[in-house]
């Protein structure tokens, strides 16, 4: 994936977060606004995403499912 590839889809990627944030926001979901906040911070500083780095184990990041050959 080229860098122009990856900014494109880093913002297609904070524009909808920015909508469900503030969907999230009107519902008042302060735990969801917190992890919504997080991602988008960690996109606009070209970090990866801190849900992802949280909740899946190695092997989910790196695309293997469990009861699926990786």
């Amino acid at each position: 994936m080229t860098t122009e590839d990856k900014n494109t889809e880093a913002k297609a990627e904070l524009q909808r977060l920015n909508k469900v944030l503030e969907v999230a926001k009107r519902n008042g979901n302060q735990l969801f606004i917190e992890n919504i906040e997080r991602e988008i911070a960690a996109i606009e500083q070209g970090d990866n995403s801190p849900l992802i780095a949280d909740y899946l184990t190695d092997d989910e990041r790196a695309g293997s499912r469990p009861g699926r050959e990786a």
